[in-house]
Parts: C-alpha cells; sequence; structure tokens
C-alpha cells in the first residue's frame, strides 16, 4: 500500500503598502496632533522633495499665482516697503503661497505696534512647524497655536504657544492661521493634490527600484560558478569583492570578464539570468501616473509643464488656450484665499485701504502672430475680495 504523503501549507504574509492617515488626535498634550504620528506635514514635504512631476507642478502653481508681479493701485508702497527688516510683501506672500499649495493651509506672525493701532511687522512662518491648540468648547475657536522647529523631538525643541490673530488681544505677537475648509477636519487642512498621493508614492517608488536595479545590476543578472574546487571562505570574500568591484555598477557597464583556467573543466560557468523586463509594461505604468499626478493637481494638459503627449504635435493656441483654462480654473481660486488675508493685514500696517493685484505671466512676448498670439500686454486681474 502506498505511503500518502501529506503537505503542509503556510500562508505567508506579505508586507503591505500603507499611506500615512489625515487625521486629527487629541491626546494629553496641549496641541493636537497632525496625523497619528505627528509628522505628516514631513510626509508631504519628502512627496514633494522626491517626485519630479509634482514639485515642477508645484512650483509652476507657485509662479502662475505670483504672475509676473504683485501691484496695489490704492497703495502702490505697500508693495515696495518691507514688512519686516528683511523682507517686503511679495517675499512673505511667495513663501506663503508655497506652503498653501503643499500643506492646504499658511501661517503668518503679527505683530502689533505697541499703541495696539497698527501692525508693526508681519512675518512668514513654516506651516509644518505649526501644531494647532484645541477647541475652545464654550466658542468654538482655537485661541492658540504652537511652534516647535522638529517636532521630532519636543523634549529638546518644547513647543512655544502663540497667541490666535486678535486685534483685541493684548499679546503683541500673534499668529493668522488660514486652512482650507474640509469635512470631518476641524484643526488642519488637506492638499487639494491629496488625490494623487498613491501615484505620487509608486512614482518615487518605481524611480528608487530602476536606479537600485542599475547600482546593483549584476546581482540579479549573472550567476557564476567556479568549477575548480571549493575555496576557503576568505578566498571566496576575495574573489566576491574583486567582481563586485571591477564588473559591478552602471561605470563598469560592458566590460569583459576574461578567466585564465587550466582546462575547459575548471573554467568558471558564467550563467545569464532572464530578465523580467517588460517595457509595455513600465511605459503604460508610467503613463498612467503621470495622468493620475497631473489629474490630481487639475492639470488639462501636460505640455503646460513641459511634459510631451505621445502622437499629439500641440500648437501654439492650444497650450494658450489650455494655459486660460488653468489660469482662470485653478489660479484665480488660488489667488482668492490667498490675498484677501494680505489686503487685510496691509490695510491694517499701512492704516489705508490696501488691495493687491496680480499680472499675469506672459507666455510669449515675440514670435509670429499667426502662430501664437502676442499677450505680453495682458490686464492686471483684480483678486476677488
Amino acid at each position: 500500500m502506498s505511503e500518502i504523503k501529506k503537505s503542509n501549507f503556510k500562508n505567508i504574509q506579505f508586507s503591505r503598502a500603507t499611506l500615512p492617515v489625515f487625521a486629527e488626535v487629541l491626546q494629553k498634550f496641549n496641541w493636537v496632533f497632525y496625523g497619528l504620528d505627528n509628522l505628516l506635514p514631513q510626509y508631504f514635504i519628502d512627496l514633494y522633495d522626491n517626485c519630479a512631476i509634482h514639485k515642477a507642478v508645484v512650483t509652476s502653481k507657485v509662479n502662475q499665482i505670483l504672475g509676473d508681479g504683485i501691484v496695489s493701485e490704492d497703495n502702490p508702497s505697500a508693495v515696495i516697503d518691507l514688512v519686516n527688516p528683511k523682507q517686503d510683501i511679495t517675499d512673505v506672500i511667495k513663501r506663503c503661497t508655497l506652503d498653501f499649495i503643499l500643506f492646504g493651509g499658511y501661517c503668518v506672525n503679527v505683530i502689533w505696534s505697541r499703541d495696539r493701532k497698527t501692525i508693526s511687522e508681519i512675518y512668514h512662518v513654516d506651516f509644518s512647524r505649526i501644531r494647532s491648540g484645541k477647541i475652545s468648547i464654550l466658542t468654538d475657536e482655537v485661541y492658540c497655536y504652537y511652534y516647535s522647529p522638529n517636532w521630532r523631538d519636543t523634549k529638546k525643541y518644547p513647543p512655544i504657544e502663540i497667541k490666535s490673530f486678535n486685534p483685541n488681544e493684548e499679546d503683541p505677537s500673534q499668529l493668522f492661521y488660514f486652512k482650507t475648509y474640509m469635512p470631518s477636519m476641524s484643526y488642519y487642512p488637506v492638499p487639494d493634490w491629496s488625490a494623487g498621493q498613491r501615484a505620487i508614492e509608486i512614482d518615487i517608488e518605481t524611480k528608487n527600484f530602476h536606479m537600485n536595479n542599475l547600482r546593483k545590476g549584476m546581482v540579479p543578472s549573472l550567476w557564476i560558478n567556479y568549477n575548480n574546487g571549493i575555496p576557503g571562505e576568505e578566498e571566496q570574500r576575495i574573489l566576491v569583492r574583486a567582481l563586485e568591484e571591477q564588473y559591478g555598477g552602471t561605470d563598469n557597464a560592458g566590460q569583459a570578464i576574461i578567466s585564465f583556467n587550466e582546462s575547459k573543466e575548471q573554467s568558471p560557468d558564467i550563467v545569464q539570468i532572464p530578465r523580467n523586463d517588460n517595457d509595455n509594461y513600465y511605459q503604460s505604468l508610467n503613463d498612467d501616473i503621470t495622468r493620475s499626478i497631473l489629474s490630481s493637481h487639475r492639470v488639462s494638459s501636460a505640455e503646460l509643464f513641459g511634459i510631451a503627449t505621445a502622437g499629439k504635435l500641440g500648437t501654439s493656441k492650444e497650450i494658450v488656450e489650455h494655459s486660460e483654462y488653468f489660469r482662470k480654473m485653478v489660479i484665480q481660486p488660488y489667488q482668492n484665499e490667498i490675498f484677501p488675508t494680505f489686503n487685510k493685514l496691509m490695510s491694517l500696517k499701512t492704516g489705508k485701504p490696501t488691495t493687491f493685484d496680480v499680472k499675469p505671466l506672459s507666455l510669449f512676448v515675440t514670435g509670429d502672430v499667426n502662430e501664437a498670439p502676442v499677450v505680453e500686454d495682458k490686464p492686471i486681474i483684480p483678486i476677488q475680495q
């Protein structure tokens, strides 16, 4: 009677890809955690630093929001005069604009004059370094915020309390905290590109995967057998180290491997390991990632950011049309969120009504009018109050 062999199958638990959660966590501390580990802004910064497409779109948005310059017809000196010892209002707005695109909010430190009638100085504050205090049950408002240069180590860098902006508050240093509205989020904003978070992560990991394949291409692609006996451990390490130094990495690509042997039987066998390189798969994945990232930023045409579309020859007229659509549907709503804050602050600082306007970027300043319209002299666009 034949013996029946039983096989035991085990379920192997592979690690799953997870993304940070947009959460507001109330604990024993006076401040509210920004994300489960209180480091969600740093995650946004890492995405910005490591994804080329995402960074290009964010940078372009900032440039288009500021346009060819900020002007004020009712108070021209407000654009020229310094709002603190080192910066004018354009410098402050530019930094706040980058924070607004990255995080969905921005912060301004306001210093009141001694008589409390005007604002003395205005400073930009890094939004990633601010944590919100808790909402008062009586008034449903936040009365203070907390600043720390490093939220990873609050013992070494203890948070400093800053009162929220209020002209009636006695504290001369206050924080103007602005965030976009998001249902179920009471303290912190969610950036409008958050739907493209997975695509940005995949783009970063894909580039990292290909980089490691190039740097360590010898390891998964070749199998080398020595047929002249098994050397000692020290000799094995010397041989492996010599092969890696001489033939590993992208700088040594294309070099020939030469060996000297007493007979054919003792020569090393070098076997090429088949690689699962599917060019169509990676190309399709790259195209899908690009579309997802651009869609999360509400970009209608990739050509606006220097990304060519295969099989399509975009004309100058099409680029101008897409640019105008992007300006009206994306850039102007951003401007309507940012500039009213500084209209208010600068009016309090200068003691006279101040309204900032933006000169749109000029796409073409020279060229044939039959191919591309000259838009150098566009009118100044007023910001909705």
